[in-house]
């Protein structure tokens, strides 16, 4: 009897080993800290921070900020232009970065003052977007704020052109500081999406057979996004100050 219950033991170690294996470890893939300052300098170019110096391009007049959340930097990102924004571009050396498949994390400190859209997908804070895309489903994964509902939303579409949405259960009014963060993980046929203001549970998704984000050729963008689809212009301006912008996940 001690034998069996010894061998049971080790299947079980077996198997808790085997499903933690499944996952591995996230990595920082890009860090935008936006510190360099001075208050009301232009930002020239998003240093990434990150280990693979992912710099993004900005497009506009966006400026640095000293209205800074409690652990932030120095300064932030003043992102209230219309239309203006960073933007990494994808290229086949950081496409496997981008696109991220299996698990990752994006987060943000946002401010939001003010929005343009007048729906219920809100304006882009962060996130990767997809070229020649169609109706809602122009974003691999995204993090946006709803002015009408002053609710944050996150997004991920799926390889069959769904788009899934976890929308916060809270509404979070402008001109408050808020830690954003969303989470994508998949073990084996099971999809889990959860979205998180203030460390708060906000929305979680559990999707079966998810097949994975739908990868795009467009890239990482910052404050807003801008670009012509099949069957339209896709613009959604985010108004206020964003700060510490991450991104981790799987390293191949």
């Amino acid at each position: 009897m001690v034998g069996r219950r010894t061998l049971g033991c080790f299947f079980c170690l077996f198997l808790v080993a085997s499903a933690f294996s499944q996952l591995a470890p996230q990595a920082t893939i890009l860090r935008y800290q936006f510190n360099k300052g001075p208050n009301g300098a232009p930002v020239t170019v998003a240093t990434d921070s990150g280990p693979f110096h992912l710099d993004g391009t900005v497009h506009g007049a966006l400026t640095y900020s000293s209205n800074v959340t409690k652990g932030g930097g120095k300064f932030s990102l003043n992102a209230s232009p219309d239309v203006d924004y960073v933007v990494l571009a994808q290229t086949a050396g950081n496409a496997p970065l981008l696109n991220q498949v299996q698990s990752f994390t994006l987060s943000a400190l946002a401010m939001p003052t003010g929005g343009t859209t007048l729906d219920a997908f809100g304006d882009l804070v962060a996130g990767k977007m997809i070229t020649n895309g169609s109706g809602a489903c122009l974003v691999t994964y995204s993090i946006t704020y709803s002015l009408p509902l002053q609710k944050f939303v996150g997004g991920v579409c799926g390889a069959d052109g769904s788009i899934q949405f976890v929308t916060s259960l809270d509404t979070f009014p402008i001109n408050n500081w808020y830690k954003l963060v969303l989470k994508y993980s998949t073990i084996g046929t099971v999809t889990n999406i959860k979205l998180m203001v203030n460390g708060k549970a906000e929305g979680t998704l559990k999707l079966h057979s998810f097949a994975g984000p739908k990868l795009g050729n467009a890239g990482f963008q910052v404050g807003a996004s801008n670009f012509v689809c099949d069957t339209c212009q896709f613009r959604r301006n985010f108004i206020g100050f964003i700060d510490e912008v991450k991104l981790t996940g799987q390293v191949q």
